[in-house]
C-alpha cells in the first residue's frame, strides 16, 4: 500500500508556511493515485464475511467481525497510528497525534465492519467497472444482475467513474467498508506527512451497526472527541443533518383455538390468528414504507408469530417530528382497539410500545455542519443536506454527548447483490476529510 503514497504525496513546505496555508497547497495530490488506493483497500475489505447476526445475542455479533478488526488494528499500527486499540466488544479505535500546538478540537472519523444480513456477505468476488461509459453495468449475466440507469439512477451522473460491484451471489460490502476505506487512506495520509497542520483525531471502526447494538458499547468519554463524522452516507456532497424518531410495537392477541373446527360456531373458539391478520390489514396502506418518501413517516409491520392460541405482531414506526410520531401511534392504537372489540371472545390483548432512537437534528450544533460544508465546497463538492429515513450510530453518539453528522461515501443500492460504490465519489469523500480537518485547525477548543 505504501507504493501508491510517493506518487500521492511529496514533501512537506517548510512549517512556517504551514499554518497560512491549507492542505492542497501543503501537498502535491494526484487523484489517480488516491482513487488506486481506496480501490485496493475496498477490494481487500470486502472480501471479509461480517455480516451481521441479529439473533447472536453477542456484541460483535459475528467471529468476522472479530477477525477482520484485527486486521484493521494491525493496519492501523503499520501506517504509524497510536494508541491503537480493540475493545471488548470489538471497536477498533486509533489516534492520529495532533501537528500543532494550538489548542484545537479533537475529530473523530468512525465507519462500521458488520454488512447487512438482508443479502449475503460470503465470498465477495469484488470487480471494477472502469470508466463507465454509459448504459447497463452487467454484474452477472448467468443471474440477469446488471446495474441500469433505472435501478441505479445515480449513474446517469457517473460518466467516466470507476463502479466497483460485487460478482453475484453476495452483496458488495460498500456498506461501509468503502467508509472505511476512506478513513484508511486519510489515516495513512496524514501519518506519512506530518507537515499538514490539523489537530488531534480519532479514528473508531465499529461493529453491528446493521442491527443497532455496536455502537451503544461504545465509552464515548473515554473515546475522547469533541466532534465525529461518520464516513457511512450516499451520494456526493450529501450530509445527512437528521433522521427519523424511531418506536416500535408490539400487539398480543389471545383467542382459543383448541377447539374442533368443525364445532367452532356458538363455542368459545376465537381465531387469534385472524385478530392478528386483521391488525395487520387495518394499518392504512397509504401510511407504510413504499408508500411514504422524504420526510412523511410510516408504520410497518415486521413479524407476525403464531403458538397455540397466541398471536404475536411486532412492527415499527418511524417518523421525523414528534407530532407525526405521536399521530401514527394513535393509529396504531385505533386498529388494535377495533380488533379487540371485533372478537369479544378473545381471552387477552395487550399492546405496549418502546421508543428505540430521537431525531438527533436538535444535538447536532450548527458549527459541525459548518465546516464540513466549507471544507466540501473548498472541494468544489455542492452540499446537499438529507434527512436520514432510519437511524445511524451517530445518533447514539450525538444523544451521548458526541455530536456527530453523516459524510457521503459513494455506496448505492445498499443491502443488496446490485450494491455499487462509486470509487470517483469514495475519492471526493476522502479530499472533504483532508479539507475538514483543514478547517477545524482554524477552530480554537
Amino acid at each position: 500500500m505504501k507504493k501508491w503514497l510517493t506518487a500521492f504525496i511529496c514533501a512537506a513546505l517548510p512549517m512556517a508556511a504551514v499554518a497560512q496555508q491549507n492542505w492542497k497547497a501543503v501537498m502535491r495530490y494526484d487523484k489517480q493515485s488516491a482513487k488506486t488506493a481506496l480501490t485496493e483497500r475496498l477490494s481487500k475489505y470486502v472480501t471479509y464475511d461480517t455480516t451481521a447476526d441479529a439473533n447472536s445475542g453477542k456484541v460483535p455479533s459475528s467471529k468476522g467481525q472479530i477477525s477482520f478488526g484485527k486486521v484493521l488494528a494491525k493496519e492501523l499500527k503499520n501506517i504509524g497510528a497510536k494508541n491503537v486499540k480493540i475493545s471488548k466488544t470489538g471497536i477498533v479505535t486509533a489516534e492520529i497525534p495532533a501537528t500543532t500546538t494550538k489548542p484545537t478540537p479533537t475529530i473523530a472519523f468512525l465507519a462500521h465492519m458488520d454488512t447487512s444480513a438482508s443479502s449475503s456477505g460470503k465470498n465477495v468476488i469484488p470487480q471494477v467497472h472502469s470508466k463507465y461509459r454509459g448504459g447497463d453495468i452487467i454484474i452477472n449475466q448467468a443471474q440477469n444482475l446488471r446495474l441500469t440507469e433505472y435501478n441505479s439512477p445515480q449513474l446517469l451522473h457517473a460518466r467516466g467513474h470507476d463502479i466497483m460491484t460485487a460478482s453475484g451471489g453476495s452483496l458488495l460490502g460498500a456498506d461501509d467498508k468503502a467508509g472505511i476505506a476512506i478513513i484508511m487512506t486519510f489515516a495513512d495520509y496524514l501519518l506519512g506527512n506530518t507537515g499538514i497542520e490539523h489537530g488531534p483525531i480519532k479514528i473508531a471502526f465499529t461493529p453491528d451497526e446493521e442491527i443497532s447494538t455496536g455502537i451503544k458499547t461504545m465509552d464515548v468519554a473515554d473515546f475522547g472527541a469533541d466532534y465525529a463524522y461518520t464516513v457511512d452516507g450516499g451520494d456526493l456532497g450529501e450530509t445527512i443533518v437528521e433522521n427519523f424518531n424511531g418506536r416500535s410495537f408490539t400487539a398480543v392477541f389471545n383467542g382459543e383455538r383448541g377447539v374442533h373446527a368443525g364445532s367452532a360456531m356458538n363455542s368459545a373458539f376465537a381465531d387469534n390468528l385472524l385478530m392478528a391478520s386483521d391488525f395487520h390489514t387495518l394499518l392504512p396502506r397509504h401510511r407504510r414504507p413504499e408508500t411514504t418518501s422524504g420526510r412523511q413517516g410510516f408504520i410497518l409491520v415486521k413479524s407476525i408469530e403464531t403458538q397455540g392460541n397466541q398471536s404475536v405482531v411486532k412492527g415499527n414506526i418511524r417518523s421525523f417530528t414528534d407530532e407525526e410520531l405521536a399521530e401514527l401511534t394513535a393509529v396504531v392504537e385505533q386498529s388494535f382497539k377495533t380488533v379487540r372489540s371485533l372478537y369479544p371472545k378473545n381471552t387477552g390483548t395487550e399492546l405496549s410500545f418502546t421508543d428505540q432512537y430521537k431525531n438527533a437534528k436538535d444535538v447536532i450544533p450548527a458549527k459541525l455542519i459548518e465546516v464540513l460544508e466549507q471544507a466540501m465546497t473548498a472541494e468544489e463538492v455542492t452540499p446537499k443536506r438529507v434527512s436520514a429515513r432510519g437511524g445511524t450510530d451517530g445518533v447514539f453518539l450525538s444523544f451521548n454527548g458526541l455530536p456527530t453528522a453523516d459524510i457521503f461515501a459513494g455506496m448505492f443500492n445498499l443491502h443488496s447483490p446490485l450494491e455499487y460504490a462509486d470509487i470517483d465519489i469514495m475519492e471526493a469523500s476522502l479530499r472533504t476529510l483532508f479539507s475538514t480537518v483543514s478547517y477545524w485547525n482554524k477552530e480554537t477548543k
